[in-house]
């Protein structure tokens, strides 16, 4: 584990954040329906993208992410276990690359299981899902 690295992780989705008033046209457009995040404060819809052969998550530009801006938000990956994901943040913390933002929490989603954020310094914000 102590050689875990982002890029031995599986990218799960990227975030994009959109004005509340597309979400009709998303949904128009992509067959896909909003789901509400209640921790979040937020609507969030998942639509592969056959061309980046992954999933964007949509999410609305209210609750937590009302001041982000609009575009692309984060990035997503999948790490295996609460174990590693907490060897992953002692890392992060005594190496000073990021700090937590959240807590690992549910996701409302089925694209994602327990979810924690954290912005990376020089590189924005990373959300990790923990599968178990």
């Amino acid at each position: 584990m102590k050689d875990l690295s982002l890029v031995d992780l599986k990218v799960n989705h990227i975030g994009i954040v959109i004005p509340v008033e597309s979400k009709s046209k998303i949904e128009r457009d992509s067959g896909n329906y909003f789901l509400r995040d209640e921790i979040q404060g937020v609507s969030i819809c998942f639509v592969w993208d056959e061309n980046l052969k992954l999933f964007k998550e949509y999410i609305t530009q209210e609750g937590r992410a009302k001041n982000y801006d609009i575009g692309y938000n984060h990035i997503c990956y999948d790490i295996e276990s609460k174990e590693k994901m907490k060897v992953l943040h002692k890392h992060i913390l005594e190496n000073k690359i990021g700090i937590r933002l959240t807590l690992p929490e549910p996701s409302p989603s089925q694209q994602c299981n327990l979810v924690t954020f954290y912005k990376f310094f020089g590189l924005g914000i990373i959300e990790f899902n923990i599968l178990d």
